[in-house]
């Protein structure tokens, strides 16, 4: 979840990449007892180091940020569940399996086992949750004036017409209701109403936050430690 903003866990994920987590222990008569939150992480994609670290920022407000202060959450994630593989892409001439016409595929579909879990991509209100003959059982998102994502042929709906839900909420499961030919979320992203491929607009959309610059220097001395040992273990792991 912490990098669900920057990386696709699985199209972008390749062979040698690399993790680290620093996380909290708590003990009690020397015994451990539980775990506590992710202090610092580091994933290494293609040769390219992601670092995050959690800060609370002098106002009470917690998140994860990168060594810059940038961060880490984006105002949509990169995809909405965690899938097997797209089965069909944005495509306005796409041959529709089921009726065998062309007609334009507005969204993205996502293959994956039915009651995989589907994630809301961002903050928003659900506008629309029901079934029809077509899309089945399926889910809108409204997220500020100008975005909406569609979520389709569920097999089971989590969320009601009206409600407020937050990034990475499971707002359903995969399914194959309507008309569909198999267990798999088909997701669209809409901009001011005209619909965009989910795999590229996200590129288009605004950039995500920095840390208000009278925290900066709070943050970097806040960061100090885990940072150095995110680099220690990345130099260690190098040198072998």
């Amino acid at each position: 979840k912490i990098f669900g903003g920057v990386i696709d866990f699985v199209l972008d994920v390749r062979n040698g990449d690399t993790f680290t987590v620093a996380y909290e222990g708590y003990y009690l008569d020397g015994e451990k007892i539980n775990d506590g939150y992710v202090v610092a992480a580091q994933y290494v994609n293609k040769g390219k180091i992601y670092n995050a670290f959690r800060y609370t920022d002098p106002d009470g407000d917690t998140g994860y940020f990168n060594e810059h202060g940038v961060s880490m959450r984006k105002a949509f994630l990169r995809a909405p569940l965690d899938f097997t593989r797209v089965s069909s892409g944005f495509n306005m001439r796409r041959l529709h399996p089921i009726t065998k016409q062309v007609k334009p595929h507005r969204g993205i579909d996502y293959a994956a086992p039915t009651g995989t879990p589907i994630f809301s991509t961002g903050d928003g209100r659900v506008i629309e949750s029901a079934y029809n003959n077509t899309n089945g059982h399926y889910i809108f998102i409204r997220h500020g004036e100008s975005y909406v994502t569609k979520y389709l042929h569920l097999h089971k709906r989590n969320v009601s017409k009206g409600q407020k839900v937050t990034q990475s909420q499971i707002i359903g499961q995969v399914g194959s209701t309507g008309l569909s030919t198999g267990p798999h979320l088909h997701y669209e992203f809409l901009v001011d109403g005209i619909h965009h491929n989910p795999s590229t607009i996200l590129k288009k959309l605004p950039k995500a936050k920095h840390l208000n610059p009278s925290f900066k220097k709070d943050f970097l001395d806040s960061i100090s430690h885990s940072k150095i040992q995110l680099e220690k273990n990345f130099k260690n792991y190098t040198d072998q």
